[in-house]
């Protein structure tokens, strides 16, 4: 039962470190590799590279620490559940906190609201056509 235990913990123990591997080559090299994209679609003004690539790194970013932590509860790590958890948790706010942003600035850039249809302009320095005025 023993030896079962300690190779079950190894293989597991592998696992965490290919994914941490993984988190912290990964997703610096596609940062790295949007940062390529960007400046190869300067020219062409082709953003379609860049956005996958930024997505490739986002996803590694919140899904390692996601996957570390249900391997160490799975294998009973409790510190290490509770670590990749607080990771994963600030990883995966840190993507919504982005993900807002882009929103609220894509909201202010948007174009303005139409004006009602029974908006009347007045111009200085003459009479108003406008009921009521």
């Amino acid at each position: 039962m023993e030896a079962t235990d300690t190779e079950s913990s190894n293989a597991s123990g592998m696992i965490l470190g290919l994914l941490a591997m993984i988190w912290f080559i990964g997703v610096p090299l596609c940062l790295w590799q949007a940062f390529a994209a960007a400046l190869a679609g300067y020219v062409e003004r082709d953003r379609d590279g860049m956005n996958a690539w930024l997505t490739a790194a986002a996803v590694i970013f919140t899904v390692t620490p996601i996957l570390a932590t249900g391997i160490c509860v799975f294998t009973g790590r409790v510190v290490r559940a509770w670590i990749f958890g607080l990771v994963a948790a600030a990883c995966v706010l840190f993507i919504f906190a982005g993900l807002y942003r882009d929103a609220r600035q894509a909201e202010l850039r948007g174009p303005p609201p139409p004006l009602p249809s029974n908006y009347c302009a007045e111009y200085s320095g003459g009479d108003s056509d406008c009921p009521g005025g």
